[in-house]
């Protein structure tokens, strides 16, 4: 259970999502405590707000996808859950990367993180809550050992999240052409109000 002061959200509002931009070396892994791992996927980071009926899918710039997509609304009304808006972060794949058995995985849609939840802005949620909640609200089966395939939904996933074995984990992950590395979140860091895209940079990491 999240408990902490939410803000309402009852229309659609542009919030950056949180990246990293802070880069560390491999070799700095044995030494990442109270830290969650997720694979960096290598597509288009992306936001999905909908409130079951409206969508808005946007890069992190703060526009539209301009070019043709390869994913519907009806697989981004399907990730709709509770009641008002949920505002989800993720990873467009549409680079035409290949996955581990060397076949092209694009047009879907990676989750890796959660803002908004049933009409209210999460800020002072910590990475841990928000986590839990997307493993509650999409229930998922293993899809290649880094992302989970989302139930019910043809083509969106949701990432792994890894707090041991960081090391065989990256020896394993960047021999596959659609993950870039790894990205590093403190478990406890709080969600801050998302205005500019340098915000919530402070408590993740990429290798």
């Amino acid at each position: 259970m999240i408990t902490t002061s939410f803000r309402d959200y009852l229309s659609f509002k542009y919030i950056f999502p949180p990246r990293p931009e802070t880069v560390s070396s491999p070799a700095h892994l044995k030494d990442l405590e109270n830290y969650i791992a997720q694979p960096k996927l290598n597509g288009s980071c992306a936001i999905l707000a909908t409130n079951g009926h409206e969508v808005i899918f946007m890069n992190r710039h703060k526009k539209l996808f301009s070019n043709k997509l390869l994913i519907t609304n009806e697989d981004f009304r399907s990730l709709h859950r509770g009641d008002g808006w949920i505002y989800l972060i993720g990873e467009y794949l549409n680079k035409s990367q290949k996955d581990k058995n060397r076949k092209t995985f694009n047009g879907k849609f990676v989750i890796f993180d959660i803002l908004v939840y049933e009409n209210k802005w999460m800020i002072g949620s910590t990475v841990k809550e928000r986590q839990e909640l997307l493993t509650s609200l999409y229930p998922s089966d293993e899809h290649d050992g880094w992302i989970l395939k989302i139930k019910e939904s043809t083509n969106c996933f949701l990432v792994k999240n890894f707090d041991v074995n960081f090391i065989s984990t990256w020896n394993e992950i960047v021999k596959i052409e659609m993950y870039e590395g790894m990205v590093f979140k403190r478990q406890n860091a709080k969600l801050e109000v998302s205005f500019n895209e340098r915000n919530n940079t402070g408590w993740q990491l990429k290798i």
